[in-house]
């Protein structure tokens, strides 16, 4: 028994999309493209969103690519493969090379840092970057379960390459750079484990047109990923049987309530780590030939961005109102003033004017 399907194929290195023919057969999906074909098993594949008409296909192996199908693909994928899939996210099976990585680090876990989260660094940095890279990839499909990703092919497209030559530059440890933009008001940015950075449509209203201060926010992000400190926080907040289900791709309830729930809540970082991280942001920037100063401006764009509306209120009481991405800091102004004193000149920006408002206008792309 097979079905077929005309969809598109975005290979997530451009913003082109290819007509595709997709073969539901045993095993797998086939996927004709004209000027190639391949497979993709189905224990990999994750439905990353559906519309009305439309689903989104990925697959952990390739996280950038994009299958575009008709909705109905959806119940076709269940009957094919109805053990592997709920309604958003797939679950992934590892091999047995991994599998004993896995019962290795749950060892380590239960002896060292359960109950001990100083001891979440060493395993961080224990930890091999590949498996990081899945862990990564895993909590990445999660949050976008609950903010959904932009319709911005194009934008990243134009932004990874950016991004990718700043991390090589700053000696991040990841050579791939996995950024997405998801929609919520709140002008944010986290890194992820494993080179995944996700940054909000807040954070590119706040910042407007200063592409300098973006791509500085971005460079802080940069600092995280070269630190690991993503997957500190993670190992930091994961109990044991929550770790193994979120390597595994379980689907459990856990999972479920901390990933989608508190997830980004965790994932703050000690002040240590964010004065790290703001360290690694100034060598980048001027590796890039760009104004560390302009991380100053990213401060004081995404302050006054969640004030804008806000009158008569205390110090005290904006606090509570700051991102996430400032909160860890107790005095912004310092953070500001230490970010000006690093001022210099900035050479060519990386994006034109045409290509930095693509960018900036990815949220309100209508989707695919």
């Amino acid at each position: 028994m097979t079905r077929q399907f005309d969809g598109r194929f975005f290979d997530g290195k451009s913003a082109n999309a290819a007509p595709a023919i997709v073969i539901f057969e045993t095993g797998g999906l086939f996927i004709d493209l004209a000027t190639r074909a391949f497979s993709w098993p189905y224990r990999d594949v994750a439905i990353l969103d559906c519309q009305a008409n439309e689903c989104r296909f990925g697959i952990a192996s390739e996280p950038d690519a994009v299958l575009v199908l008709p909705a109905d693909a959806r119940e076709t994928l269940a009957e094919f493969s109805p053990d592997q899939h709920s309604r958003h996210v797939g679950a992934r099976r590892l091999g047995g090379a991994v599998a004993v990585m896995i019962a290795a680090a749950g060892l380590i876990a239960a002896t060292l840092f359960i109950g001990v989260p100083a001891a979440s660094g060493p395993l961080a940095q224990a930890t091999p970057r590949d498996f990081e890279q899945r862990i990564g990839a895993n909590m990445a499909a999660q949050i976008q379960t609950v903010f959904r990703r932009c319709a911005n092919d194009q934008s990243l497209a134009l932004l990874r390459p950016v991004m990718e030559e700043m991390a090589a530059n700053g000696n991040v440890g990841f050579e791939t750079i996995r950024v997405n933009i998801v929609r919520t008001s709140a002008p944010n940015a986290f890194a992820l484990p494993g080179g995944q950075i996700m940054a909000t449509s807040g954070l590119l209203d706040a910042v407007g047109e200063d592409q300098e201060a973006f791509l500085a926010v971005m460079a802080h992000e940069l600092g995280h990923v070269r630190n690991r400190d993503g997957l500190r926080a993670f190992y930091r907040n994961a109990g044991l049987g929550l770790l193994l289900e979120v390597i595994t791709g379980g689907s459990g309830l856990a999972q479920q309530a901390v990933l989608i729930a508190g997830q980004l809540t965790q994932l703050r970082h000690t002040r240590e780590q964010e004065s790290a991280a703001d360290d690694a942001a100034y060598t980048i920037m001027e590796h890039a030939d760009l104004d560390p100063a302009a991380l100053a401006r990213a401060f004081s764009a995404i302050t006054a961005s969640v004030s804008d509306n806000t009158e008569g209120s205390d110090e005290k009481s904006d606090r509570r109102r700051l991102p996430t991405w400032l909160k860890t800091h107790p005095d912004t102004k310092e953070r500001i003033a230490d970010a000006n004193a690093r001022t210099s000149a900035s050479g060519q920006l990386p994006l034109n004017e045409t290509d930095w408002a693509i960018v900036r206008d990815a949220c309100n792309q209508k989707d695919d």
